[in-house]
């Protein structure tokens, strides 16, 4: 079994990544027996010193060896629409990391223990000095962004675009406790720690992208956000005003329908369990709601991955121009950020979160993303808050070392 100090770590504060509900629950890997690593259109295989090409797809590289009882994790950056017919800029993103990295594991590979368990073997951090954070879009910038997709919007363009901001930090040090630090401040169903050679992508998304149970497929899209309060009337008032609020119900809808029609592309039939839940967290409540599909017969990964990435919520509708958009808004290329990380198992199934409060931790320093969506009717200013407030549960952590 491997180390109850992990390589890679997956937490699940219930419902998340091991369907556990009610048990927060820990996934504790320790060395893959092999990398898939996608880099531009080089695909490698890394087993100890041994490398070589990959000539299949990566997405049925990772089907054949699930099917001979590996268990795989690991990222896909949002980059990857490049490989897709998205018609933007084809140049190589700019993050210099692999646009898809998976590590595969036998059955001795991956140990399920309670969360409270794992978090005992990773002890808080001692305090050292903080650094300020670098963000690499100032509020200026962010608001003159905000008028040119309302400029678009206008014009009939585009309905809704996801805006994001880089923020950079000193290196996160023993990434393993600092991630530990990040969840005791706001547990999540879909945190993950993968570790790389030279980097570590860290999350602490409350996103599912997909879920693939046999062949059903859910996904639950997040549009709506306000803070929480530690009054409990001012903090249930919050709820309310973000349950009720016409303008973050319009956002959800476009990409609940959005989300409807890349699953229609993939199912014989599509439905919408739920829609508008509003979800606490320690520092935010999010809205949510769920879409699920049935999917086609002998309809393989690729197929899947292809017909729906990158996830609706952090692109905007229509998806195509506003991938676009953001292709040209941004000055940076959002790396495992806004892409997906997952958890394939050797039944078929599978697990995918929208990377979102992710992150990747270098030696050189800490890059972590938070982006907003932009309407019509979205206030520049209010939109630049929305960014910050995510931010929060990252910079409150308790004794972050370096960062």
């Amino acid at each position: 079994m491997p180390a109850l100090v992990p390589g890679s770590l997956l937490l699940d504060a219930g419902g998340g990544w091991f369907d556990a509900e009610d048990v927060p629950m820990a996934g504790i890997f320790g060395d893959p027996e092999l990398t898939l690593s996608v880099s531009g259109s080089s695909c490698r295989v890394h087993s100890g010193s041994w490398r070589g090409r990959c000539a299949e797809d990566p997405f049925r590289f990772i089907e054949d060896r699930t099917a001979e009882g590996y268990t795989a994790l690991g990222y896909l950056s949002f980059d990857y629409f490049r490989h897709l017919d998205f018609g933007a800029k084809k140049d190589a993103p700019k993050a210099g990391l692999p646009i898809a990295l998976f590590h595969f594991y036998g059955s001795s590979g991956l140990r399920l223990i309670p969360c409270q368990e794992a978090l005992a073997a990773l002890p808080p951090r001692l305090h050292t000095p903080r650094q300020d954070p670098q963000p690499n879009i100032t509020k200026e910038e962010f608001i003159w962004k905000v008028a040119e997709i309302k400029r678009q919007i206008a014009e009939g363009n585009v309905y809704q675009v996801n805006l994001s901001r880089r923020i950079r930090f000193g290196t996160l040090g023993d990434a393993r406790l600092w991630f530990a630090d990040f969840y005791r401040v706001q547990p999540v169903p879909y945190a993950a720690l993968i570790r790389c050679k030279g980097f570590e992508v860290v999350s602490g998304s409350m996103e599912l992208f997909l879920r693939r149970r046999g062949n059903g497929i859910t996904t639950r899209p997040i549009k709506g956000t306000i803070r929480t309060d530690p009054d409990p009337q001012i903090d249930a008032e919050l709820a309310e005003v973000l349950r009720h609020s016409p303008k973050e119900r319009a956002e959800n809808v476009m990409i609940v329908d959005l989300m409807r029609n890349d699953l229609g592309r993939i199912c014989d039939t599509v439905t919408t369990p739920e829609l508008f839940v509003v979800r606490r967290y320690s520092t935010l409540y999010q809205m949510e709601s769920e879409v699920r599909g049935r999917l086609h017969s002998g309809i393989g990964l690729s197929e899947i991955i292809g017909r729906t990435f990158p996830p609706g919520s952090v692109t905007g509708a229509p998806k195509r121009t506003a991938v676009q958009l953001i292709d040209r808004l941004e000055p940076h290329r959002r790396g495992p950020y806004c892409g997906a990380i997952g958890l394939f198992h050797p039944s078929g199934d599978f697990t995918m979160s929208v990377a979102i409060r992710t992150g990747v931790n270098r030696p050189a320093g800490a890059d972590f993303f938070f982006g907003s969506g932009i309407v019509w009717d979205s206030d520049a200013a209010a939109e630049y808050a929305e960014t910050e407030l995510k931010a929060t549960a990252l910079t409150s952590v308790t004794s972050p070392a370096g960062l």
